[in-house]
């Protein structure tokens, strides 16, 4: 994309006072296969003190909107492997009146292409519930492919659901960034 409308940017601890309120919103929790509980700040800012000080094998950014500094939302690589060169991602738009926007998907190919230039990773992937319609839109069109289901591996609402397994290669990765060329 030429012009990027979100950056990605450290997270600081004065972030997990946007972020509590972010993971104990109905709408955003229903679509993660987290832990069901609400988290107080104390769990939320135990949570910052860990993964502030670590890259490896948690890499967390913030996303901030670059017209006015806002943090939005959160991307995540996780169990980041160098050996096996993987991790696995995660993104979300906390803040509600950005959603629907393309700022998730800006964050989503920033965060890959971090993954797959710096870091120098092989294989992306993610787990997404089957029932998250827009994320899944999402993520294959940022070049995500489908493998596979895991079926009923998650309960949420009184209720088992299915995940779905995506990834993208460097191959395909770097095949897309020739496209945009």
């Amino acid at each position: 994309m030429e012009q990027w409308r979100v950056r990605l940017r450290a997270l600081t601890k004065s972030d997990s006072t946007v972020s509590w309120n972010w993971r104990n919103a109905h709408a955003l929790r229903d679509f993660y296969a987290g832990h069901p509980f609400y988290i107080n700040e104390e769990k939320e800012q135990a949570w910052f003190d860990k993964i502030l000080t670590s890259d490896i094998p948690l890499s967390s950014f913030g996303i901030e909107q670059k017209e006015n500094n806002i943090l939005i939302g959160m991307s995540f690589l996780k169990d980041i492997n160098l050996i096996h060169r993987t991790a696995e991602f995660a993104v979300f738009i906390g803040d509600e009146k950005y959603t629907g926007k393309g700022l998730a998907k800006e964050a989503t190919l920033q965060t890959v292409a971090f993954a797959f230039d710096n870091l120098n990773l092989h294989r992306v992937y993610l787990v997404v519930q089957e029932d998250n319609i827009r994320a899944i839109e999402l993520y294959l069109k940022c070049g995500f492919i489908k493998e596979g289901v895991l079926r009923e591996s998650v309960f949420k609402n009184g209720k088992y659901l299915n995940k779905v397994i995506m990834s993208i290669l460097k191959t395909e990765y770097l095949k897309q960034q020739k496209e945009y060329e």
